[in-house]
């Protein structure tokens, strides 16, 4: 569609994309065999068969990693929470690169893979739809953020409260070492719960009472404002 996304076109790794077919090509599945290459691989190229392929394929795997999850979840003996998660990407990806296009008038409004495509995307729909207002994106960019700061205040916390370990020596001398003071098969803990308990305290006048609903929420808050995103998305594809 006359978009320059190749090194052969002078892209580099910033601006080279797999671009998305020409707005007349419509929704086509744009096989290789079909009515518009004709079997003719170079055509094919020039039509953006190549982002049907990944887009479709795109999807398929992100699904069948996912089932992987939940069969491995399934004969390790755990909960599926993993997959779970991971249906969150799925959301994303599929409300963007297939649903919204298909609400569209063709494969063209989809997002061509690269990094500076997926930024006039970003551009696009602001631009036609106003995104930014959009009560579901809102709670995307809270679920993101919020865990982001929810991972970032755990795992600086558990590395400020962990018991320091002498068990190295060396040259007949104890030293502490982080990264090998723990044993995974071992029943005590490896840092002090109540005393981040009460550093928290001290700094909110809350903290959390137990482990389990701090990592609920830390998988909960992301994942959520995700599935909201994708929820937007697909509004906007209606």
């Amino acid at each position: 569609h006359g978009v320059a996304s190749s090194y052969l076109e002078g892209c580099n790794f910033l601006t080279a994309a797999v671009s998305t077919p020409g707005d007349a090509m419509g929704h086509s599945l744009l096989f290789l065999w079909g009515p518009e290459a004709q079997g003719d691989l170079t055509r094919w190229f020039q039509l953006g068969g190549l982002w049907n392929f990944v887009a479709l394929h795109g999807a398929f795997s992100l699904i069948g990693f996912m089932l992987r999850q939940f069969e491995i979840a399934r004969l390790v003996g755990i909960r599926p929470y993993n997959a779970l998660a991971f249906s969150a990407v799925i959301a994303v990806f599929t409300a963007c690169f297939l649903i919204y296009p298909l609400g569209q008038h063709s494969w063209f409004f989809a997002p061509s893979f690269g990094v500076a495509a997926i930024f006039r995307f970003i551009l696009f729909i602001q631009g036609f739809h106003n995104i930014t207002l959009n009560p579901f994106h809102m709670m995307g960019v809270a679920g993101i953020l919020g865990g982001a700061l929810l991972c970032a205040i755990h795992g600086a916390t558990v590395q400020n409260t962990l018991y320091e370990d002498s068990s190295q020596y060396s040259e007949g001398k104890a030293q502490s070492s982080t990264f090998r003071g723990f044993d995974p098969v071992q029943e005590e803990e490896t840092y002090s719960f109540i005393t981040a308990n009460r550093f928290w305290s001290q700094i909110f006048g809350i903290a959390f009472s137990n482990k389990r609903f701090l990592h609920f929420l830390m998988l909960f808050v992301p994942v959520t404002g995700m599935w909201a995103a994708s929820i937007g998305i697909v509004g906007l594809a209606l």
